[in-house]
């Protein structure tokens, strides 16, 4: 059923392009960085006239900036917008241009006359990502975008949706597509980064996801586990990629690893281990999905929107620039991380409460990588996997919130944040287990109060 709506707003747009400007604004991460990259390559072959936008959210004061004025364009809105339908209605958005979303965020039930709403979840398909929606849509509008459907995978990688890190669904359709055309290949292997690009020993060390306590942010260590492991480092003078590592010694490694999470009260052996997928024709870390989705994550988070799209039209200079961000970004994180950890007992850092974890990044954590810490941090037992909210300043005076859902929890965060902040902001959105949200500073304690109670309230209704 998707597939046929998709096809339908195709052809629609094919026409649409023809007779209206075309805007594109798309999500900062991974996923939606690949889809306005899968997007402006689709529409610059049918020689449409078009601007790309990158934001971090869809926010009022965006859509008051950025398309207020705007009329008789065509929107496309990826990776973003269906939570955000009424803001563009309440501005006119609707109105005066037509509207293009493909999305798989929590849908507001809205229609419009100007609007062409692709929403995963209004189809009952729950693993997808925007750049997959934006992949079959750029594909049926001319067959020739089969050349994207990497990048659609990248997107879907990059967004993390399957916690355990294998695509399902629809995105494992695209996969298998992607398989049949000679674009990707799939394999098992440790997920680290740097498999084809970095010594194992670096890749260890400056491993943040996943992080291994004692060895992330020391060489030293990294090379003493691969001695003891009995995993030479290098053959006939040359440094071994992990790609080098032979099946039984990447076993042996992911075990070393699994042991090292646990010791340090992380777990989760999946991921550890798991699916890797090659992408053919593109070199170094964009050989491979998750890497790639890595290095545009790194760039965008640090506010290099423009290198993160470079990455996807392959441009090289723009890798040697990805990779200083990289180094930049993970370095950020090891850093961040280390300061919670030294901080556990630390109230005005973590506030410990009967249900969940409050982190106040504020002047210490940025707001484009507060989601990055509590994704880290969610899955260790070192928070006793409760609920993990952070907080952290945005560059316009407002509170980034950003919250993640252990995975044996059985509670929706995207609902608990909506309601903990309604007729507060109602900026508030995401997936089952990770959302995000808005708040005006001063404000955290209320919406601390707010979540204790809807929290407390939910659990013990499901004891009953």
């Amino acid at each position: 059923m998707i597939l046929v709506e998709i096809q339908k707003a195709s052809r629609i747009v094919k026409e649409l392009i023809k007779q209206h400007p075309v805007r594109i604004i798309s999500h900062y991460d991974a996923d939606g960085i690949t889809s306005a990259a899968i997007l402006t390559k689709s529409l610059a072959r049918e020689g449409a006239n078009f601007e790309v936008h990158i934001v971090k959210q869809l926010r009022e004061k965006v859509i008051k900036n950025l398309l207020k004025d705007e009329k008789n364009s065509l929107l496309i809105f990826s990776d973003l917008g269906s939570g955000q339908l009424n803001l563009l209605n309440k501005y006119g958005i609707l109105e005066n241009n037509k509207v293009l979303i493909l999305d798989h965020h929590q849908p507001i039930n809205f229609s419009h006359k100007n609007l062409i709403h692709i929403n995963s979840l209004m189809f009952n398909e729950p693993y997808t990502s925007g750049s997959i929606l934006s992949f079959l849509f750029a594909y049926n509008l001319n067959e020739k975008n089969i050349d994207l459907i990497d990048l659609a995978l990248v997107g879907a990688v990059g967004d993390a949706i399957d916690e355990k890190w294998e695509l399902k669904g629809l995105s494992r359709k695209v996969l298998e597509w992607g398989v049949r055309v000679g674009k990707i290949k799939v394999e098992k292997g440790l997920r680290l980064y740097g498999r084809h690009t970095r010594p194992v020993h670096k890749a260890l060390y400056l491993s943040t996801d996943p992080y291994i306590p004692g060895i992330s942010g020391s060489e030293s260590n990294a090379v003493q586990l691969l001695a003891e492991l009995g995993i030479p480092i290098k053959v006939n003078g040359r440094w071994r990629m992990l790609k080098d590592l032979t099946m039984e010694e990447q076993m042996r490694l992911a075990s070393a690893i699994i042991v090292e999470r646990m010791r340090g009260k992380y777990d989760y052996p999946e991921d550890i281990f798991g699916e890797i997928y090659t992408i053919a024709g593109r070199k170094d870390e964009l050989s491979d999905a998750r890497e790639f989705a890595t290095l545009i994550n790194a760039c965008s988070r640090l506010g290099f929107y423009d290198v993160a799209l470079s990455l996807c039209y392959n441009d090289e200079k723009a890798l040697e620039k990805a990779r200083r961000l990289m180094r930049e970004y993970r370095s950020m994180l090891n850093e961040y991380i280390r300061w919670v950890e030294n901080n556990i007992e630390n109230p005005e850092v973590v506030r410990k409460t009967e249900n969940s974890f409050y982190i106040f990044g504020h002047g210490k954590v940025r707001d484009t990588m507060i989601g990055t810490l509590v994704s880290v941090l969610s899955s260790s037992s070192l928070l006793n996997r409760k609920l993990v909210f952070g907080f952290a300043n945005t560059d316009d005076n407002m509170v980034k919130v950003s919250a993640r859902c252990p995975r044996e929890v059985n509670l929706n965060i995207r609902d608990i944040l909506i309601e903990a902040t309604r007729n507060l902001s109602n900026e508030a959105g995401g997936h089952e287990k990770a959302g995000g949200a808005t708040i005006p500073p001063g404000k955290e304690e209320e919406f601390i109060r707010r979540v204790e109670k809807i929290v407390g309230g939910k659990i013990a209704s499901s004891k009953r």
